[in-house]
C-alpha cells in the first residue's frame, strides 16, 4: 500500500473537520485578491461547449477572498476573467469534487491569474 496523496490526507477526518471537508469538496470557484492595499473589481465568465454556465462580477477588498460551491457539474470549462478595466484572460480548468480541480481566480499586483486547484 502506497503513501496517501495530499488529497487523501485532506479528506482524513483527523486533519479536517466535516464542514471544511464539505466546502473543499464542493467548491467550484475560488476568487482571491492578494493585493494588500488595493480593492479590485473582477468579471468572470465560465463556459462549457460555448454555453455560458456562470457569469459574475465581484468587488474584492484588499486581501479578500470568496468562493462558490456546487455551482458546476464535473468537467472542463473555459474561464475568462478581467480585473478592473484590464484585458480579459482565458484558461481551461477542470472541475470536480477534488479540491485540486477547482477554478481559482487570483488578483496579484492588479493582474489576473486563472489556475486549477486550491493551494
Amino acid at each position: 500500500m502506497g503513501r496517501p496523496s495530499p488529497s487523501d490526507r485532506l479528506h482524513a477526518p483527523s486533519t479536517t473537520d466535516a464542514s471544511t471537508r464539505w466546502r473543499l469538496e464542493s467548491e467550484d470557484l475560488h476568487v482571491r485578491n492578494h493585493d494588500r492595499r488595493t480593492e479590485h473589481d473582477v468579471r468572470i465568465a465560465i463556459r462549457r461547449d460555448d454555453e455560458v454556465c456562470h457569469r459574475a462580477e465581484y468587488h474584492l477588498l484588499s486581501d479578500q477572498s470568496g468562493s462558490s460551491v456546487n455551482l458546476l457539474a464535473a468537467g472542463e470549462y473555459a474561464v475568462t476573467a478581467a480585473v478592473d478595466d484590464g484585458e480579459p484572460r482565458t484558461a481551461t480548468v477542470r472541475v470536480s469534487d477534488d479540491p485540486n480541480e477547482t477554478i481559482v481566480v487570483e488578483i496579484i499586483n492588479g493582474a489576473v491569474r486563472i489556475s486549477e486547484g486550491v493551494n
